[in-house]
């Protein structure tokens, strides 16, 4: 577990590591959004930018009468952990709000002298994704979606860095300017860093549904650089939204899980002797935070229709491949109420389908990936994928 950090860099020469704002004057950017930084290469910076022309020059016209969904999910910090979790979550995200073709990934890099996948996410960077999401939506019928992981400070700053080259911070009523200026309306704010409940207020309001991995006095779990997931991820993204349930259906199963795993780490630090008690503070729960906004939570149920029902009937596949092998999930044995239930769900899926101008070829392959994941997610994942499929065996 990492603390959340201390945010904010002075000039040139304090780039190589955070520092403190405990003292006047230690925020060179005077609490505003941006970041300090070193140029880039010039081949490394014309790279960047080609990249980055490249991921908003694909995002596709919005869809009339269709709630469309647009993601932008960046992580801001280098460690390798960050840039897993943006770019997996994302993915996860994209199928289940069919946003394939509509999902922008920013990333800090992975560290010094490894090559870059995704646009930097600088604050530029950010700024222009929100800008031409912002452009491209019909901000009374469409949802954008914004991730954003990396460490956080005490103060609700979601820390910039890549080291040794910039450094910023991402604050709340930065975001919530930024997604104004963008004429960005119904929206979900999803942030995975310590004290992000910090977020909560500044987004509670009708049009915005808003999660945090930690209440705004806790830090969150899981930021080891080596970790594929932190704690609010594995649980939100890699377990409870591959399901067909509702989003806050989920982040309710996710809450179960992070508080499991929370457990198990204060009983580990129980376990320790005296001496190394004394020496690592007591860890506490990271308490998650939400806030639902009624507007928004309708937009989400609208937008997420179509993805809930293949991530059913992908379920439902596995779970029926596996009975008429002999080999059925717990409480799944009976093939021809399997049938029954893949029926309806296939039926959901290409109605929604079809109002989003998804032929039933492009349902059927969806619905095979699905089915795909939870064959590989089935021998670390048995009792969750044996549980979302019981769940989508209701009407």
């Amino acid at each position: 577990m990492l603390k959340g950090l201390a945010l904010g860099y002075a000039l040139l020469g304090m780039l190589a590591a955070p520092t403190a704002l405990a003292q006047p004057g230690a925020d060179p950017l005077r609490g505003g959004f941006g970041a300090v930084e070193l140029a880039l290469s010039p081949a490394d910076a014309s790279e960047d930018i080609a990249k980055m022309s490249d991921a908003l020059a694909k995002l596709p016209p919005q869809r009339p009468g269709v709630v469309d969904t647009y993601i932008l999910s960046a992580s801001f910090w280098n460690d390798p952990v960050f840039e897993r979790e943006a770019s997996e979550a994302a993915g996860i995200l994209a199928r289940r709000y069919d946003a394939t073709d509509r999902t922008v990934i920013l990333s800090a890099g992975k560290g010094r002298n490894t090559q870059r996948v995704y646009p930097s996410s600088a604050p530029n960077n950010f700024n222009a994704a929100l800008g031409r999401i912002g452009r491209i939506i019909d901000p009374k019928e469409d949802l954008v979606i914004v991730f954003v992981t990396s460490h956080g400070g005490p103060d609700g700053a979601v820390a910039i860095q890549e080291a040794g080259r910039m450094g910023g911070a991402l604050r709340p009523l930065h975001l919530r300017a930024s997604l104004q200026a963008a004429g960005i309306n119904t929206k979900l704010v999803i942030v995975s860093a310590c004290f992000s409940g910090h977020f909560i207020l500044p987004f509670s309001d009708d049009n915005t549904v808003v999660l945090t991995a930690a209440a705004a006095d806790k830090t969150s779990f899981g930021c080891e650089p080596s970790r594929d997931w932190t704690f609010f991820g594995d649980a939100l993204f890699n377990h409870a939204l591959r399901s067909g349930g509702s989003l806050m259906g989920a982040y309710s199963e996710a809450l179960n899980l992070i508080a499991k795993w929370e457990s198990d780490v204060h009983a580990t630090w129980q376990a320790y002797p005296a001496a190394q008690r004394q020496r690592e503070p007591e860890p506490a729960p990271s308490n998650p935070q939400s806030n639902v906004g009624d507007v928004a939570a309708a937009a989400i149920a609208k937008a997420e229709a179509y993805g809930a029902a293949i991530a059913c009937a992908g379920h439902l596949s596995f779970a029926l491949d596996r009975a008429k092998a002999g080999r059925p999930l717990k409480g799944l044995v009976d093939t021809a109420t399997i049938t029954s239930a893949l029926a309806a769900a296939q039926g959901r899926a290409n109605t929604e389908g079809a109002a989003r101008n998804r032929s039933p070829q492009d349902t059927a392959k969806a619905i095979t990936v699905i089915a795909t994941s939870a064959l590989q997610l089935f021998p670390t994942q048995p009792a969750e994928v044996a549980t979302h499929t019981t769940q989508c065996m209701a009407p």
